[in-house]
């Protein structure tokens, strides 16, 4: 099983490719969104969500500082964004229950501050997720021949694989790859999935 995943959007270029790609070749993904970017650009957001897509929580403001400077504002980034996806839908009650820390759960920077993070994601019923396959388009420019050999190597020998790429352009813009990427895993014998097929209670999606 393969999960893709796609942090930091949405944004005006990159996420209306990816969309396009991904309704070719008959995939879903999960789209884990800044909150200050869904109020920028909520059409995108409500057309991925339409489409099948998972809208899911990447912090309001993606800045370390302001996330953790408190249980408070920790609490209030992952509110504003809920409330920014919700609008942008047209689903009030919208809460997606799933949260991916920037730069994700396990660096060493701001190491405690996760630890406590991922107790008050507990206390609002919320889970976390990182991953285990990624074709490092966030860390240097790389050619599409590049991103995908990054994401062939990731893979091997990994049964279920949790993707990460971005639907950004200012490093590397993954969507050059995307589709071969998805075509090999085809040829892999990936099947794919979302993560709402981990919440048994769809009501709040």
């Amino acid at each position: 099983m393969a999960y893709l995943t796609f942090d930091d959007g949405p944004t005006k270029v990159a996420t209306p490719i990816i969309l396009d790609i991904l309704k070719e070749e008959n995939v879903l993904a999960t789209f884990f969104v800044i909150g200050s970017h869904v109020e920028e650009f909520p059409d995108i957001v409500k057309r991925a969500y339409e489409e099948g897509h998972f809208i899911a929580n990447h912090s309001y403001s993606h800045q370390n500082t302001k996330l953790y400077q408190s249980k408070t504002s920790f609490l209030n980034e992952i509110q504003k964004t809920d409330e920014a996806i919700a609008k942008a839908l047209g689903l009030p009650s919208y809460s997606s229950h799933l949260f991916r820390f920037p730069n994700g759960s396990h660096t060493s920077d701001y190491a405690v501050a996760k630890k406590n993070a991922k107790l008050y994601l507990k206390e609002i019923g919320y889970y976390y997720v990182d991953w285990n396959a990624l074709n490092n388009d966030s860390m240097q420019k790389y050619s599409s021949s590049e991103l995908l050999q990054n994401l062939k190597n990731s893979c091997k020998g990994k049964h279920t694989l949790v993707i990460l790429m971005h639907d950004t352009i200012d490093v590397s813009k993954s969507y050059t790859a995307l589709q071969e990427s998805i075509q090999f895993l085809k040829q892999e014998g990936y099947s794919f999935a979302t993560f709402s097929s981990f919440f048994s209670d769809n009501s709040s999606f």
